[in-house]
């Protein structure tokens, strides 16, 4: 394993430990330095929700936090390998698939034609999950080093990408497919060489 891959997993470990923290100080009402202004005038709101929906958005909390995680450190990773070998303007070169590239420009100029504040300056950051996958695959060469099994990294986009939806969307989590978000994390570390 490279030492920038040993890095970016010591960090990713280091997210989801602070997490675990985070849910423990919230569960137990515990205050480790981690509230800030913004949350205390949350807190004047927060007890109008009923405490079932409180109870929910604190479990799924954790979920989203995992998968922002995991979802962009795959897009600091895609970035940084196809920088390596293509250069500043990897974007432009034949390292993206061009219906990608046309979605994630579709989908920066209609936030912007919303008048959002723009996401991101890198293309990349307006890609689906689904798609990070698809760089991947037209990439085989770039990453196999990196992977172990790209047939395997597609089977785990695709159980993670079903997973993302009600993350996303603000519905709880099933038991067994908590369980399967573990799974598919451990499977994608896996299969990191």
């Amino acid at each position: 394993m490279r030492r920038e891959d040993a890095i970016r997993l010591f960090g990713q470990n280091n997210l989801s430990i602070e997490a675990e923290i985070r849910r423990l100080e919230t569960a137990k009402g515990l205050n480790l330095g981690h509230r800030t202004d913004e949350q205390k005038q949350e807190e004047q709101f927060y007890p109008q929700f009923s405490e079932k929906l409180r109870h929910e958005a604190e479990d799924m909390a954790r979920h989203y936090i995992i998968f922002y995680c995991l979802e962009n450190s795959i897009r600091e990773l895609v970035t940084e390998r196809l920088r390596e070998l293509h250069g500043d303007d990897w974007w432009e070169k034949a390292a993206v698939p061009p219906i990608v590239r046309d979605n994630c420009k579709k989908n920066r100029d209609r936030e912007l034609a919303m008048g959002f504040t723009p996401r991101s300056d890198a293309m990349i950051d307006y890609s689906t999950f689904g798609e990070l996958g698809e760089i991947l695959s037209a990439n085989k060469e770039t990453f196999g080093d990196m992977l172990r099994d790209l047939k395997a990294v597609q089977r785990i986009f695709t159980n993670l990408n079903t997973l993302r939806g009600p993350i996303a969307h603000c519905k709880p989590l099933a038991e067994d497919e908590v369980l399967r978000l573990h799974l598919g994390l451990r499977d994608w570390f896996r299969q990191m060489s």
